[in-house]
């Protein structure tokens, strides 16, 4: 069940591509090395056996030639000098690696054999016999124990260790004349382990390099479906935050003309009443801090929507960090908080726009400020490296569950009853604008960490 739930995709719905891709393309190049390998396995195992017989074939073929035994094929042995087919004999029993040898008649009587117990014997029919009493070069390989039932009887008194053997049986013609014929065969029963050693390492190096090239074809496509994979992610996600853009300039746009006007209006009412004393400071207070609070969020779909020519430029960063803590200051006081700003010495110099960076830090230092209990500290700790000045916001507060993380840069994802789902989203668009970064770090109860690597300002040339 677990796997169909894997290869079903994630829960949007989108089609799981590099896991279909990485379980079909590793069957598939599995299927294609195994065979490529039990194919030049076999091709090679062909091969070797092949020449190994024809070599042998041709030894024999010449003793015969040069000692002129032919006529002990056709009759036994019994007219020839017995020294002569002795000798014969013996050649052939000396071949290397030989564990037994077999000569036979046209009429498959056994004339000599190198264990005397089967001189003079006829065998059940022997498919390789017949073969090669019609011309044909054969050659089989195998493993045989003698302690067991045999397949031929002429594998009888082998001995009783296991062994890895070739057989060959190797037609042989008469030395007259220029029209040779066909007067025997002699069967070579061997176990050649320069053979079988060099068919073991050629088996295995096929083996080895069929796996290895299967591996690496394997991992190189894999690699670039994954590239590809990523590529056509980002590109989903920059439509999706195109669409984002044009819903939030709409709403931005009908929000600044419809909302503007009257929160100025209304802010200057409360200021004007809190003056003459009409309505209490505290009163007055709220509503300007209302009014403020939507004139910020106005502010962050406006400056969301707009384009990223507008955002270059370099920026104090000591004086956007101090003024905007000086900002909060009052609210974390009200709430009994305290914010806390911990760098040394001056900060240099950051690319961006001056406007846009403070929007950055009003978002996280408002989320930090909510998000902390009573007598809570936020920290916004500056430090300047090579390339960057890194600064992080952290919180004591509650912390962001796991499963939300992935989430929380997305345009409208908010888990507030009253938030918008801009503010971590704005963030992430004026980093990426700038060439930084923006990471959060966060468990459920050990707080939340925001930090910015924020690129330094250009020299200039």
């Amino acid at each position: 069940m677990r796997w169909l739930k894997l290869m079903r995709g994630d829960a949007s719905g989108g089609f799981p591509l590099v896991r279909w891709f990485s379980l079909v393309s590793l069957l598939a190049v599995g299927v294609v090395s195994i065979t490529m390998a039990l194919v030049l396995a076999r091709f090679l195992e062909t091969r070797l056996l092949d020449h190994d017989a024809s070599l042998s074939r041709d030894f024999v073929q010449n003793i015969v030639d040069t000692q002129n035994v032919s006529k002990g094929f056709l009759i036994g042995g019994e007219t020839v000098r017995e020294a002569d087919f002795a000798e014969f004999f013996t050649h052939v029993a000396a071949l290397p690696d030989v564990l037994r040898a077999n000569v036979y008649s046209l009429d498959r009587r056994v004339l000599w054999s190198s264990n005397a117990a089967l001189i003079g014997r006829y065998f059940g029919r022997n498919d390789e016999l017949e073969a090669a009493l019609k011309g044909t070069l054969v050659w089989e390989r195998g493993e045989v124990e003698d302690h067991t039932a045999v397949a031929k009887g002429e594998h009888v008194a082998l001995g009783t260790r296991r062994a890895s053997f070739v057989e060959n049986y190797l037609p042989v013609y008469s030395s007259a004349g220029t029209n040779r014929t066909l007067i025997g065969v002699v069967e070579l029963y061997r176990v050649p382990r320069t053979l079988n050693d060099t068919l073991r390492q050629g088996t295995l190096l096929v083996w080895v390099c069929s796996l290895l090239g299967g591996a690496v074809l394997y991992l190189s496509t894999l690699g670039l479906v994954r590239k590809a994979s990523r590529l056509m992610h980002e590109q989903r996600r920059r439509l999706v935050e195109a669409d984002a853009l044009a819903l939030v300039g709409e709403i931005a746009a009908a929000t600044a003309h419809s909302i503007r006007n009257p929160l100025a209006s209304i802010r200057s009412t409360a200021e004007l009443q809190r003056e003459i004393g009409d309505m209490s400071p505290e009163m007055a207070n709220e509503t300007i801090l209302h009014v403020d609070r939507i004139e910020r969020l106005v502010r962050t779909l406006l400056t969301y929507s707009r384009d990223a020519v507008e955002v270059l430029g370099d920026t104090e960063l000591d004086h956007v960090l101090r003024a905007t803590a000086e900002q909060f200051r009052p609210a974390f006081d009200s709430q009994n908080k305290h914010l806390v700003l911990d760098w040394a010495g001056p900060l240099p110099a950051v690319r961006g726009d001056p406007v846009l960076l403070q929007q950055v830090l009003n978002s996280l230092l408002s989320n930090a400020l909510e998000a902390s209990g009573p007598q809570a500290t936020v920290t916004v700790k500056a430090q300047a490296d090579q390339d960057s000045v890194r600064v992080e916001v952290h919180d004591h507060g509650d912390g962001i569950p796991a499963e939300h993380l992935a989430n929380v840069f997305r345009p409208f994802y908010t888990t507030k009853p009253r938030g918008l789902g801009m503010g971590l989203a704005l963030v992430k668009r004026v980093l990426d604008r700038l060439g930084g970064a923006v990471e959060i770090k966060s468990a459920p109860g050990q707080g939340t960490s925001v930090i910015l690597q924020l690129p330094l300002a250009r020299t200039p040339a």
